[in-house]
């Protein structure tokens, strides 16, 4: 009976390995078939005629695809996220957050209950925390932080590549740590939940690394566009992220546009705004600005507190030596203590922006929230707790926007007519000024509230905050510009050399020899022995350019020959000779080089009847030492501009350490984003 036994479970895995293998096949299938159709669709003459080439065709069809998955993925994170705080905050802690109206339009502004149960407020969260870093630990430790650095990081330096577990170790811890209390938001989970969508996609369809590059940010951008209700400010989301100054990512829009559309259209859940601010809130007249351009200024010491404290935090648990999930666990109980006075810095915090936009709020207890919800966020996101920032930063500038703007009605009620307002320009300057990102937050701003009445003074702010802002960042993983990511480094080159001309490179001084074409072999010998050149100039009788020999071309013509009188340069000459122009580019001149394989160019001034004067040369080398330093004097300008020059070089001293996978979580990887981080301070 045993032996039977034995043989019906062998034979019973055999056939449930059998159906597995023919799951897998019937997938591969689908996904093949599937490739197959849009290379036929995008090769077809009616595509052609629209689109410039079928990649850029397929990177379209492919970014609909990738916002099609990434609505459903959406959802669901939202659905999870909201029965884990319904059990956790509702139901374990007895506490109910006031409604964000657009969210919740039923419900009453005022209604919203206090936590009940105080060991509820510390063991939810400090539970949380450990299994949120039990999950990571073991999992994906790439999965830790607020995500959107992952997701910039995988842009710059992997070529877009995320694993196929992240998305969902991210999707569940981050469900985990915010769902039980954590002072956290959706904008980072979703970003990397969706890019990693997106990457995977790019991965089954063996895309090409530029492709994948797009489909993971097109992720990003529909995950954004579709949990925040916000379109357009999901599609610039992905061209503004990546850099740390005014650059954007042209490459990025028109994708990340037709994602974020399509993930946005198709999100099952209900749309619309996710509050609603007083209908009178406009702006008045221009004296209103000085308010608001004051209000600018007072965010930016704000700014710097934040993001100094959010990384000091997470600086001063890397030196903990204690395993990882144990320190998530102490974020998680730091966060309970805080919440045992400030309840309202638990979760996103939308109920209480809304609150505060109503006007239903102390100013001096708006103060105090904008300063636990700092300390709240830096220990559990900076214990390796996993949520976003976005959120946060909101419900921040939320308050220091209801604080001043009060305190100004107070002193001054000509420059503040409506404090309320300062509550919707704080949301937006303050992620503006830590973030970078001031047209995309703006734009999110208004698509959640769903007014357009404050444009004006939201712009003042945000650029004003992000100008005064330039030495400290959110996403330590933006760089400056393009020229400083790793995936645009043959743009760049290509850039700087067609901006260097000829003139400016060559060596006018140089001795240039001149081989007549009716020289005899034994006269060109005679020249080239007492010559350092490798290339030599054959012209006519005036002087002007017809031919072209090496020294290697000579060695040939010197085999075989019975008298050297029989032999005249013209012969050792080859023709049609490529030259430049001293007004040529350096990308013209490197093409040339590249073409013949050569590593000199004559440099000619050209006559009005076309005929060629020699007037140097040009070489590979001088092309090579002319765009270092163009680039090294170009990196040093925007180094001086950023005030960051130390950390530039930072950056690239640790980037191997950062980027390399196997090192995600350990030790030396903190120890570098510390160092990273003390240097970007200084």
């Amino acid at each position: 009976m045993a032996e039977r036994q034995t043989g019906s479970d062998s034979q019973h895995s055999i056939g449930e390995s059998s159906k597995q293998d023919e799951r897998g096949s019937w997938i591969r299938a689908a996904f093949q078939w599937t490739a197959g159709t849009w290379q036929r669709v995008a090769q077809s003459a009616l595509v052609r005629y629209f689109f410039p080439g079928p990649v850029y065709t397929r990177v379209l069809l492919l970014s609909a695809v990738v916002g099609a998955v990434a609505a459903f993925v959406a959802a669901s994170f939202y659905l999870g996220l909201a029965g884990m705080s319904r059990l956790c905050l509702i139901d374990g802690m007895g506490y109910i957050e006031p409604p964000a109206l657009g969210e919740e339009p039923d419900r009453d502004p005022d209604q919203y209950v206090l936590p009940r149960r105080w060991w509820a407020v510390l063991v939810l969260p400090t539970l949380g925390g450990l299994v949120c870093g039990i999950i990571v630990w073991r999992f994906a430790p790439e999965a830790e932080g607020h995500g959107t650095d992952a997701v910039i990081r995988a842009f710059h330096h992997h070529a877009g590549y995320i694993r196929p577990r992240v998305p969902w170790v991210k999707g569940i811890a981050s469900v985990v740590t915010i769902g039980t209390g954590g002072s956290a938001g959706r904008e980072g989970p979703i970003a990397q939940i969706a890019a990693g969508v997106g990457s995977w996609i790019a991965g089954v369809l063996r895309l090409s690394d530029r492709e994948r590059r797009t489909l993971t940010m097109c992720g990003a951008s529909a995950g954004i566009g579709a949990i925040f209700h916000s379109p357009l400010g999901g599609a610039l989301f992905s061209a503004e992220v990546l850099y740390s100054t005014a650059a954007v990512e042209h490459g990025l829009i028109i994708p990340a546009t037709i994602a974020s559309v399509v993930a946005y259209s198709l999100y099952p859940l209900p749309h619309g705004r996710i509050f609603v601010p007083p209908e009178d809130l406009r702006y008045g007249s221009p004296v209103e600005l000085i308010g608001y351009l004051l209000f600018a200024v007072f965010l930016v010491p704000f700014g710097c507190l934040y993001v100094r404290t959010f990384y000091g935090t997470r600086d001063l648990f890397a030196k903990i030596r204690l395993p990882f999930w144990v320190k998530t666990a102490i974020g998680g109980l730091g966060l309970g203590l805080v919440a045992l006075l400030f309840p309202h810095v638990m979760g996103g915090g939308y109920g209480w922006i809304q609150r505060a936009m109503n006007g239903a709020l102390p100013v001096k207890l708006m103060l105090a929230l904008a300063v636990a919800k700092i300390i709240a966020t830096s220990l559990i996101i900076g214990s390796g707790g996993s949520g976003g920032v976005f959120a946060p930063s909101l419900f921040i500038g939320a308050m220091l926007g209801g604080t001043f703007g009060h305190a100004l009605h107070a002193w001054n009620p000509a420059l503040a007519p409506q404090p309320e307002a300062y509550v919707l320009v704080g949301m937006s300057g303050f992620f503006a000024a830590v973030a970078k990102v001031p047209l995309t937050v703006l734009v999110m701003v208004c698509e959640m509230t769903g007014s357009y009445s404050l444009i004006v003074p939201l712009m003042l702010v945000n650029v004003v905050a992000m100008s005064l802002s330039r030495r400290w960042q959110l996403y330590e993983e933006q760089v400056p510009s393009p020229a400083h990511s790793p995936a645009h480094a043959g743009e760049v080159v290509v850039d700087v050399l067609e901006r260097l001309r000829v003139r400016d490179v060559f060596d006018r001084g140089r001795r240039v020899d001149l081989i007549p074409a009716s020289a005899s072999l034994h006269d060109v010998l005679e020249i080239v022995a007492n010559s350092h050149n490798t290339y030599f100039p054959v012209v006519d009788r005036d002087g002007h350019l017809i031919g072209i020999f090496s020294l290697h071309d000579l060695r040939s013509a010197l085999l075989g020959i019975d008298s050297e009188d029989a032999i005249r340069a013209i012969d050792v000459a080859t023709f049609p000779v490529l030259t430049v122009t001293p007004d040529d580019d350096l990308s013209t001149a490197l093409r040339i080089l590249t073409q013949r394989n050569i590593e000199e160019v004559p440099v000619v001034e050209v006559d009005r009847e076309g005929r060629k004067r020699v007037v140097g040369f040009l070489s590979r080398r001088a092309i090579i030492n002319a765009y270092k330093q163009a680039v090294d004097q170009w990196r040093s300008a925007i180094a001086s501009q950023l005030k960051q020059p130390r950390a530039l070089q930072a950056e690239e001293n640790d980037a191997e350490l950062l980027t390399r996978p196997q090192a995600y979580g350990t030790r030396e990887r903190r120890a570098a984003r510390s160092e990273t981080s003390r240097r970007r301070r200084e």
